[in-house]
Formats: C-alpha cells, structure tokens, sequence
C-alpha cells in the first residue's frame, strides 16, 4: 500500500485517548461554573482527547440554563450519580420551597437573613468540610471505578469548586493507579464567600489538611491565574502548576449586532454581592449626569442583585437609568454584551483578590467591547485587560480616574472613535484547550 494511502488509512482509526472529566456543575445547570468544563469538553476531540464525563444527577445550582446543552458534542458519554445534598434539609429548615434556587452564598442578601438562615449557614460552613457537595463523594468514587475500567481511562481531570470534586479525584487515582490532574477555578482555603464569615478552628483544620492532600498528591495543578499559583506553591512548592485562565468561546458571539445605540449603553451579566457593588462607577455617573449634563447613558444589568446594589442605584437616583433583569439564559447574556458600548466588571473587595479571575473578564474580551474594571490594579485581571489592550481598571474608591475613564469611554462612543486594539486569540477557548490536552500529554508521559 502506497505510504499516503497507508498514513490516509491510519488516519481514519487513530484512537483518541480517553479522559474522564469530573464536575459538579454541568448542564442543564447554568452559572459561570458550568462554563470551563464545558467549553474544555467542547474542544478536547481537537485535540486528540475524548472526554466522558461524571457528573451529579440531582445538583443544587444557582441557576438552570438549558441553552448549554447545545454544546456538549454529540456522542459524549455522560455519567450521573445520585448525591446527598444538605441544601433539601436547608430548605425544609428554613421553610422554602423544594424547587427554590439556593445561592452558593446563602447569605447574598444579609438584610434579610433570619436566624434560621444564620444557623443553617453556620452549619454549612463549619459541619460540611471541605463544603455542601460532599455527599457527593462515596457516589462519585464508586462509579468512578466502574467508568475507569469500562472506559479504558487514561486521564483523570476534576475542576473545583467545590472542592469535594478534587477529594473525588484523588480518590479515585488512588485506587484505579491512573493519574489526576486538578483543576481549581478559584482557591480553596482562600476562596471568596470564605474570607468574611467565621469557621472553626477544628473546621479550618481539617479543610486545610484536605487542601495541602490534594495539591500534594495531584501529578499536577491547573488553575486561572499566576497569584493563585503563587498562593498554591506557597503550601505545595514541589508540585507542578500549569497556568491556564478562563476564556471566551467565538461561537458564543455570531449573532448580529444592531446598530449604533441611541444611549451610552454599560452592561453587566452575572451577580453582585456586598463585595462587588460599583460605588466608584455610581459616582462617576453622578458627575457625568448631574455636573456634565449628560443624559443618553443607560444601564442594562443581568443577573442577581444583592440588597446593598439595589439601595446604592436608589440612591444615586439611577432608577431612571437603568433596566434592572433577573438571570437570563447564556446565550441571551452574551447578546446583552454585544449590544453594548462599555461593560462593567467588578472584582470582589475582599482580601487577596489579586489573583481573581472571573470567566466573565474573558466572555467580555470575546466581545471587543471597551472593559471599565473596579478592583485592585496589581492584580491578575488587570494585568490580563492590560496585555489585551481591552480596557482600563481603576480602584475601588478612586472617584476621580473613575470619572475620567468613564467620561473618555463616553467620548469615544460619541464621535465614533476606539483607543482599544483588544488582542484578545490567546484567550479563545479553543487555544486555551489546546493548551489543556498539551498538558495532559506531559502528565501521562
């Protein structure tokens, strides 16, 4: 047989090596959880990995999103176990309904917190280590199993939060002898709805001795940004890190986009917590409208709002202002971008936020649309909008810078004019999945 029909004929069968991807958030569950396994899922045959997946038949998620679905490949083998979900018990406590969303931070609005909610929450935090998911874990390992030796696995991939899903990783690579990667989308120890609540001494040691296990014995460590690598080699220095941040998917941004809009139009999609309410932005407003008299600036928000947002935009006296939507459907959100002129990003203010990257940052760049940041200007998101040319970042309580940008965004939108180049490729979720199966070539080397 000629060499190019030979090589043509091999072509045809090569096999794919098998990795199983374990994640808690998956569709029809809808929030920016579910967005990096799914997009890595989407992209990995590529690249010359086939991903199953093993997932949880009964999640507690924020939000449904069904629209997602529409991105699993056709033909992915998708596993679902059964898990024991404390929030059913939280919701019969507290007297909601049983088919009630429950926040991951149940106490998003504090205003209306009752003692029952506290209580509950004190649970969660102190009781269930390293946190709510952990009924999931006896269910994941043992199918889990079964999954490695029908599927001839040859990889094991979890991404965290919740961090359970790592305690299901390492488990099963310890009893199947197949290697495991860690994926972690925020930090454990450190992550955000942890840094203003009390746990227990006895609590914050046992989850602590849970971390240090996993970045220990993972055959290496993914994650968002160079901060969190730095604070996860501070614990493990002898492990290996791989740096791969979140990104944008090009497909998720084909529809048209209407023409120039009437009004200053500045978007959001996603939550806003106590931590991420934009007070700089609200003041800068302020002056635009009341000192600069400009009017045609509108607000176009997506998401779910905690009661100290509501009460700054009553405040400001940006009712007027603003269109105020609950959640919608991922593909609505991203048309809400397009259809934008300037999109706001918060980056929580708390401590040792420098290393946080919200996925939203990247779905932003996607769209080519000028970034107004609130957060901390040596931080990692900065860094990614500054390397892009994608926008500007100004601090939290820097009034003045905020109203220059704001004002300058405003200018540009007005006469027609772009001070961004945004060189955004390298954060396309096809080159970011790339990247992802070269490092599981090096792991299973």
């Amino acid at each position: 047989m000629p060499l190019s029909l030979c090589s043509l004929f091999f072509n045809d069968f090569i096999i794919m090596k098998k990795v199983l991807i374990i994640t808690y958030y998956w569709p029809p569950a809808g929030g920016p959880g579910v967005q990096r396994a799914l997009k890595f899922v989407k992209y990995l045959p590529k690249f010359g990995w086939e991903p199953v997946v093993l997932t949880v038949e009964n999640p507690d998620s924020p939000v449904d999103d069904i629209s997602l679905s529409n991105d699993i490949p056709e033909g992915t083998k998708i596993y679902k176990t059964k898990s024991l979900e404390p929030f059913e018990l939280y919701k019969k406590f507290t007297g909601k309904k049983s088919n009630e969303k429950i926040p991951n931070d149940v106490l998003l609005n504090k205003k209306s917190a009752t003692l029952k909610d506290k209580f509950a929450n004190w649970v969660r935090l102190n009781l269930f280590i390293p946190d709510a998911k952990i009924g999931w874990k006896k269910y994941a390992v043992k199918r889990g199993i079964e999954i490695v030796k029908k599927e001839k696995i040859d990889l094991i991939f979890t991404t965290s939060p919740p961090q359970t899903v790592a305690l299901i990783g390492k488990a099963l690579s310890k009893k199947t002898g197949v290697k495991w990667i860690a994926d972690f989308r925020d930090p454990w120890m450190e992550i955000v709805y942890y840094q203003k609540v009390k746990r227990s001494f006895l609590t914050l040691k046992t989850d602590s001795y849970f971390e240090r296990g996993v970045l220990k014995n993972a055959n290496g460590i993914v994650t968002i940004s160079d901060d969190m690598i730095r604070l996860f080699k501070s614990k493990s220095p002898n492990q290996t890190f791989h740096l791969i941040p979140n990104g944008f998917d090009k497909t998720d941004f084909t529809k048209t986009i209407k023409e120039k809009n009437n009004n200053f139009t500045i978007a959001y999609t996603g939550s806003i917590s106590n931590d991420r309410v934009p007070y700089v932005l609200f003041s800068a407003l302020d002056k635009l409208i009341n000192e600069d008299g400009v009017h045609n600036i509108r607000l176009d928000f997506a998401g779910r709002y905690c009661h100290e947002f509501t009460e700054a935009i009553k405040k400001n006296n940006l009712l007027h202002i603003a269109d105020l939507k609950g959640f919608v459907p991922h593909n609505e959100s991203t048309q809400i971008l397009n259809n934008a002129d300037c999109l706001l990003l918060v980056v929580d203010n708390v401590p040792n936020n420098k290393g946080f990257l919200t996925g939203k940052l990247f779905e932003y760049m996607g769209t080519k649309k000028p970034i107004f940041a609130i957060g901390p200007t040596d931080g990692d998101a900065n860094g990614f909008i500054q390397k892009s040319n994608s926008g500007i970042m100004v601090n939290y309580n820097d009034n003045t810078m905020a109203y220059e940008e704001l004002k300058t965004m405003y200018e540009n939108w007005k006469n027609n004019t772009e001070n961004y180049s945004y060189k955004v490729e390298q954060f396309s979720r096809k080159n970011l999945t790339k990247k992802l199966a070269q490092v599981f070539e090096e792991v299973i080397r």
